[in-house]
């Protein structure tokens, strides 16, 4: 089942016009049957560190008639690929930090891979870890998802290894560079969320953190204002 977020992801995939996608705690295998039946990609690797969810991956694949296509390998992370082995790599659906964890110790085997990381939470961790370790973010796009009638925005992340990058400001590592008409309602939802952080917390160094969020929240507000007129 390919919902808005996944094929947010699918279309930074198909931007990338990949030849193997390599798909990261791939769950049930639902990116990669789409990037290969849709011929974004000519094959796919679904990789997951849970062997239950692996086995379902499996009979979707042959449901699919693609496991001459899709090959599907059980390991954590990026263990299960050879350097280089994948084009594009997707890692989704899990925190920033878990994301940064499975970079760090694969460097080597994603030098030439074009990345597509949707981060659960972390973002400004994440962002800070790619430009630290010379990835530059090429591109951040913004999606929404409705489920069980609750509204949810999801950043997606493409990066790439690269030479030198020219770092965001603090505030953009922040909110991020994201250049859509949802992005106001996305920032207005970070500031609640922060203002009631602020109302409810008793450290002093974690109240002065979220002030300094929250004003970097407000000043994009009010660029994006300054444009829309």
């Amino acid at each position: 089942m390919i919902t808005p977020r996944l094929r947010a992801v699918l279309d930074c995939v198909a931007e990338t016009q990949c030849e193997i996608l390599a798909d990261i705690g791939t769950d049930h295998a639902y990116l990669p049957i789409e990037a290969v039946r849709k011929n974004i990609c000519e094959n796919a690797i679904a990789c997951d560190i849970v062997p239950g969810p692996l086995k379902m991956a499996d009979y979707n694949i042959r449901s699919a008639g693609l496991a001459e296509r899709i090959e599907i390998r059980l390991g954590d992370g990026l263990q299960p690929l050879s350097p280089n082995e994948a084009d594009c790599i997707v890692i989704a659906g899990m925190g920033g930090m878990r994301i940064i964890d499975i970079i760090s110790v694969a460097h080597d085997k994603i030098k030439n891979a074009r990345l597509i990381l949707q981060p659960q939470h972390d973002l400004e961790d994440l962002r800070r870890f790619l430009h630290k370790n010379l990835y530059n973010i090429l591109e951040e796009k913004l999606v929404r998802e409705k489920t069980k009638g609750r509204s949810r925005f999801y950043v997606i992340l493409v990066a790439q290894s690269t030479d030198g990058i020219t770092p965001y400001t603090d505030a953009e590592y922040f909110t991020g560079r994201i250049n859509c008409s949802n992005f106001p309602e996305y920032l207005y939802e970070k500031q609640k969320k922060i203002s009631g952080y602020i109302n409810s917390v008793s450290d002093e160094a974690a109240r002065k953190t979220a002030e300094k969020q929250l004003e970097w929240l407000r000043r994009c507000i009010n660029a994006h204002r300054t444009m829309d007129n």
